[in-house]
């Protein structure tokens, strides 16, 4: 008996790999699913606060996905025509941008070499201005790659909503094909964790997504006013970094800064101070009043996690660095507390 076990547990093991193995192989085409699940995992509480109040499951879809696609349409209709002028004007800036660079640091190393400088401290300084260099235009260039992958995922986007309506319309199976995979002995245990994560997961996330979109709007508005250009890519970007905690605010304005240098220092300056002032809204204001604290981890832990997303995946390993932290906490804290339970039983 003990060895069908272990040889069910060691089929189930392989099985495992190869599916992560298999969904590695097709990561590209995974992103509008990914979408999807984050689109009802959002909206799901609302077709069940629909459901309740007496309303049908397929009408409260419907109204459900009329209201999610009007608003995306609205947002379309509005930001899509002046998003796609930036873009454009952005692609034709950015050899310019790459010229400039240049020219900077150009006019740099010229200016030092004039002082006679010890052999070795110029080496120093040629690496470091070369260094300098090199992270500019790699930025531009990254700049460059994200507007063409977003272009390039348009269609994944588009077919986000799609794919999330059909697994709201067919939730209730898919809960009860999952159900079946788990041991009868382990559900009502999985039951309990799996709602502690996602009381956690959704508070989180409704209040960071909307801090987030806060923090856009009044950096679009900010950037507007202050004439910069690119406004509105930059204030949607710096809405989107704002979702990484401390680090986030820094690199929402580092493309506004470097934008405004090319225009003039008061630019820099003012830009500064609209960022400053937004960060000091967002961190005793805003946050507060809609976040709070939602996962519950030490600042430590947070900035440890977002530099061990960033080596693993970069900007977006930064993104999911936080939740995905708060529920491995909220895991550790489940198990322990009924390791606890168990060992007091026992004894």
């Amino acid at each position: 008996m003990n060895e069908k076990r272990q040889e069910r547990k060691a089929l189930l093991l392989v099985l495992l790999v190869a599916a992560i193995y298999f969904l590695y192989l097709v990561r590209i085409v995974l992103l509008p699913f990914a979408l999807a699940i984050f689109i009802v995992y959002l909206v799901d509480p609302f077709v069940d606060l629909l459901i309740s109040r007496g309303v049908s499951r397929n009408l409260a879809l419907i109204l459900i996905f009329i209201m999610v696609v009007g608003i995306i349409f609205l947002i379309g209709f509005i930001v899509a025509p002046p998003l796609i002028e930036e873009l454009n004007a952005l692609t034709n800036r950015i050899p310019q941008y790459s010229i400039e660079i240049q020219k900077i640091i150009d006019s740099v190393t010229h200016k030092y070499q004039r002082f006679k400088l010890p052999s070795t401290f110029q080496l120093v300084v040629d690496n470091l201005i070369k260094r300098v260099q090199n992270i500019m235009l790699q930025f531009v260039e990254r700049t460059t790659e994200v507007i063409i992958g977003i272009l390039s995922r348009f269609f994944s986007l588009i077919m986000a909503p799609i794919l999330a309506f059909y697994m709201l319309k067919d939730i209730e199976m898919i809960e009860k094909n999952f159900w079946m995979l788990v041991p009868k002995g382990s559900r009502k245990d999985i039951k309990q964790l799996l709602k502690k994560i996602d009381k956690v997961l959704l508070d989180y996330l409704k209040g960071q997504l909307l801090v987030s979109l806060v923090v856009g709007l009044l950096s679009i508005l900010g950037l507007y006013l202050l004439d910069l250009n690119f406004y509105l890519i930059i204030g949607i970007f710096a809405g989107i970094m704002n979702l990484i905690p401390y680090l986030g605010a820094v690199f929402g304005t580092v493309p506004a800064v470097f934008v405004a240098s090319f225009k003039s220092f008061q630019s820099i300056l003012g830009v500064v101070a609209m960022f400053t002032i937004i960060q000091q809204l967002e961190g005793s204001l805003i946050s507060p009043k809609i976040v709070g604290d939602k996962v519950g981890l030490h600042p430590i832990f947070i900035i440890f996690s977002l530099l061990v997303g960033g080596e693993l995946l970069g900007i977006i390993g930064m993104l999911l660095a936080v939740p995905i932290a708060g529920v491995i906490k909220v895991i550790i804290n489940h198990y322990i507390s009924r390791a606890i339970k168990i060992n007091k039983g026992e004894s």
